[in-house]
């Protein structure tokens, strides 16, 4: 009688447990689908059902998240992970999709877009991202990257009849078409050196071959050209969807060209989930020394820097400042990966949910900007804004010193843990360019504040610098969500840079869980 039920209970077992462990993003889905559901009633699509729904749905995934830190799961046969690392990660990026949902209300109705469709698209990319970092399965990776890739695709292009938009958004399609093919020929290069799919046993596989010197040999020649011809496609499709050099082309043009909100969500969250997905296949399935990858990523850092601050000095537009910004510090948190070790991974954990807050705290200031219709994406008309608008412009002045990495801000407590896991690797000359680097980067976030507190004569003595509003807010300009995201993102921008001790901790956690194998 008990051999009967076994099997039966066994499979009960194994359903709740892959159920449990993909939770938060299932409750991100069911909401997702809530939203779209509103199109079909006029008087619910219209209203502002579909933001408050969404955010709803966030709360209760953050909730389920928290409920279900402390546990170690799996489901689906391994190729889906819970552990402390997703719970760092699920939060960062629910944080990232919350901020976009918040700065969307009074945009989406200045711009007359269909509000249900684009919330549920909000919501079905924040899930894609989870599932992306929980990925323990080379199939699950490329389908959730795709499936993160075509929710941005379609919100860069969500300005219909905008060429600017639709013309970033072919672009941004064509050349993540590419990136995805090398991601799936890599993949398979990688299944066909190995004979494995999950991540864990890739590693176990790759440690018993090193370790007993098959590689060495001549009969590892075959297994070592595969797997490395596949961890190079591999790399490759990461360093598009991480905007490093020289795969960064479509990361200006579409961040220049999607409505500001869905340029933060991407500039945040997409970026926030390519790394993470990258510093698990590293730490499990590149840290073989079968060809010098970090000499490979030591160059693309070194090139993302440079050329990510050169081409932002040049530029004279905001959004696209931000956007060469985006491809410089994708840099920095390079760095903490090449550094390596625990306290590398860990330090790059705690720069990337540092970077979530100072650079969605920045595009917020952009949107209120755009909102107000007075003001454009050139620099130049930033000029006297720090007296018109000063608790604006103080809030923009913090979160560029931030992102110039000045003391006291989480944006130096991030690069002095990622250069300090350098130095300790050796890696002298790398953290001598970011420092270099870092110096650029300073001068152009710095010119916007001069331009904002050190207006032209004509400015200054004209009678524009009268303050509008309570706190010189722009008046029409600035919703609810609009300055909840200011105050959350300048408050954690500033606990980051001045007790960082809790953050670090809760990121050491995280990457403790990547050697739990």
């Amino acid at each position: 009688m008990y051999n009967n039920i076994l099997p039966a209970v066994y499979g009960l077992n194994l359903i709740e447990k892959s159920m449990l462990s993909i939770i938060p993003e299932a409750v991100i889905i069911l909401f997702a689908f809530l939203v779209l559901f509103l199109t079909f009633f006029e008087k619910l699509a219209k209203s502002k059902n579909p933001y408050y729904l969404s955010l709803i749905g966030i709360g209760f995934s953050i909730l389920y998240v928290l409920m279900l830190s402390g546990r170690d799961l799996n489901g689906f046969y391994g190729s889906i992970v819970f552990n402390s690392f997703e719970v760092f990660l699920f939060t960062a990026i629910l944080f990232s999709g919350l901020f976009a949902v918040l700065v969307s209300k009074d945009y989406m109705k200045n711009s007359n877009m269909p509000n249900p469709e684009y919330y549920s698209l909000i919501l079905f990319g924040i899930s894609s991202m989870m599932f992306l970092v929980s990925s323990n399965n080379l199939i699950m990776i490329f389908l959730n990257i795709e499936f993160m890739s075509i929710t941005a695709y379609i919100l860069t292009g969500y300005f219909k009849g905008n060429k600017r938009s639709t013309e970033a958004a072919l672009k941004y399609f064509i050349l993540g078409a590419f990136a995805s093919a090398f991601l799936l020929f890599g993949a398979v290069f990688i299944y066909a050196s190995t004979g494995h799919l999950n991540l864990y046993e890739i590693h176990t596989f790759l440690k018993n071959i090193a370790y007993g010197g098959l590689i060495k040999s001549g009969g590892g020649m075959g297994i070592n050209i595969y797997l490395t011809a596949g961890l190079l496609l591999f790399l490759t499709g990461f360093a598009f969807k991480m905007s490093l050099f020289p795969f960064h082309s479509w990361t200006p043009d579409a961040y220049d060209g999607a409505p500001t909100p869905v340029t933060s969500f991407m500039a945040t969250g997409i970026k926030l989930a390519a790394f993470a997905i990258f510093l698990r296949v590293y730490t499990l399935i590149y840290n073989f020394n079968i060809i010098n990858f970090n000499g490979i990523l030591w160059l693309l850092a070194v090139f993302s820097m440079t050329f990510g601050n050169i081409a932002a000095l040049l530029s004279s537009n905001v959004k696209r400042l931000l956007a060469y910004s985006s491809i410089a510090q994708a840099g920095f948190i390079l760095i903490g990966i090449i550094g390596g070790g625990f306290y590398g991974y860990s330090g790059t954990l705690f720069y990337l949910l540092a970077y979530i807050f100072m650079t969605a705290g920045a595009f917020t200031i952009v949107i209120i900007f755009e909102n107000s219709d007075l003001i454009s994406l050139d620099i130049n008309k930033y000029s006297g804004l720090g007296y018109k608008y000063p608790f604006i412009a103080a809030s923009m002045s913090f979160f560029l010193l931030s992102l110039a990495g000045i003391p006291m801000t989480s944006g130096f407590m991030g690069k002095f843990y990622v250069f300090s896991s350098a130095v300790k690797s050796g890696y002298n000359w790398l953290v001598i360019i970011a420092l270099l680097n870092s110096a650029i980067a300073a001068y152009y976030y710095i010119k916007i504040i001069v331009k904002m507190y050190m207006p032209d004569k004509e400015m200054l003595n004209s009678s524009a610098v009268n303050s509008e509003g309570a706190f010189g807010i722009i008046n029409g300009a600035v919703s609810d969500g609009l300055i909840i995201t200011i105050i959350i993102c300048l408050f954690f921008t500033l606990l980051m840079g001045i007790y960082p001790q809790i953050f670090i901790n809760f990121a050491n956690n995280s990457a403790a869980s990547l050697w739990k194998i």
